[in-house]
Formats: structure tokens, sequence, C-alpha cells
């Protein structure tokens, strides 16, 4: 075999070599890839799925939080409106004045305190009293 014969198959041979070994390392670093890719894909697709639980979650929270402040919210109102009609029925009760009132009128009219006479007793000293004036 000639020399430039040997020479042009050791190059062929070695550019076969060279393209082959490219290529393997291409073929590795596609795969390198493609794991680096599936497992993205997998924490991609976990986060989403925790996000979509969280969310889940806190529109649960919101909603029974909304429930608890409307409930709440009704709740005040009624208080309100209960202290609005227990002060107008305050407002309808006598005073302690008008009480210290009263008191005084029905001390003076106690029968146990006031000494009272009969309509004969009255007539009697009125005639009495009227016999007195005319001698």
């Amino acid at each position: 075999m000639p020399i430039a014969k040997q020479q042009s198959k050791r190059t062929l041979k070695t550019i076969i070599r060279e393209l082959v070994d490219r290529t393997n390392s291409d073929t590795a670093r596609i795969r390198f890839l493609e794991q680096e890719f599936n497992a993205i894909r997998s924490r991609t697709d976990s986060l989403e799925q925790s996000i979509l639980n969280q969310k889940r979650i806190s529109d649960k929270k919101q909603a029974e939080l909304s429930s608890k402040m409307e409930k709440t919210n009704n709740r005040m109102l009624q208080v309100e409106n209960t202290l609005k009609e227990m002060i107008k029925e305050i407002k309808k009760l006598a005073s302690t004045s008008k009480i210290k009132e009263l008191e005084t009128l029905v001390d003076i009219y106690s029968p146990l305190k006031s000494q009272f006479i009969t309509k004969e007793e009255a007539e009697r000293m009125i005639e009495r009293r009227m016999d007195e004036r005319v001698k």
C-alpha cells in the first residue's frame, strides 16, 4: 500500500472515529439535557400542584373568613339595634327626681302615716264650727 493511500485511510479512519466520538458525546449531552429537562419538568409540575393546593386552601380560608366577618357584622348590627331599643326604653323610665316626688306623694297619702276622718266626723266638725260662728 502506498503511503499516500495509507495516510488517507488513516485520515479517513481518524475522521470517522472523530465523527463517531462527537456523535457519542453529543448523544450523551442530549441524554443529559433530556434528563435535566425531565427533572425540571417534574419539579415544575410538583410546584404547580403545590401552588394549586395552596390556592385551594387559601380560597377556602378566605371564604371562611368572609363568612365569619359577615356573621360578626350581623351580630354587631343586632347589638346596635338592641342598644337603640334599650336607650329608648331607658328614656321612657322615670327619673330619680320623679321617683322621689312619687315617694313623697305616697308618703302623704299613705293610710299608715296619715290620719283620715270619716264623712260623718267631717260633717260634725263643720256643724260645730258653724254653730260656734253663729253664737
